[in-house]
């Protein structure tokens, strides 16, 4: 089951979101999220998810923020993180999204 997002992704949701995508790796888990609630988000915690995604395609893990709100998407896109919305197979790789 995917790992619901807070509405609110700011710094101080940034540690928690942290030590949540941390226990997926260090379990061997898929790391799988629910972004449809999220209204804001943050640099911070864009930050901690692109190293969840590093951390899982270094163990071979999947990777995907799936149902992505607007607010996760245009503050992804804003930053420059696209890479985030791309989901990761199991063995690291990134699957094609279609246009």
């Amino acid at each position: 089951m995917p790992h619901l997002l807070a509405p609110v992704l700011d710094t101080v949701a940034a540690e928690p979101l942290r030590q949540a995508l941390l226990a997926y790796t260090e379990a061997g888990e898929a790391v799988l999220m629910d972004g449809s609630a999220v209204d804001r988000a943050g640099l911070a915690c864009l930050q901690v998810m692109a190293s969840a995604r590093e951390s899982a395609a270094a163990s071979g893990l999947a990777f995907d923020i799936r149902s992505s709100s607007e607010g996760l998407t245009a503050m992804v896109v804003l930053a420059g993180m696209e890479s985030l919305l791309a989901p990761l197979e199991a063995n690291g790789t990134a699957r094609r999204i279609a246009a």
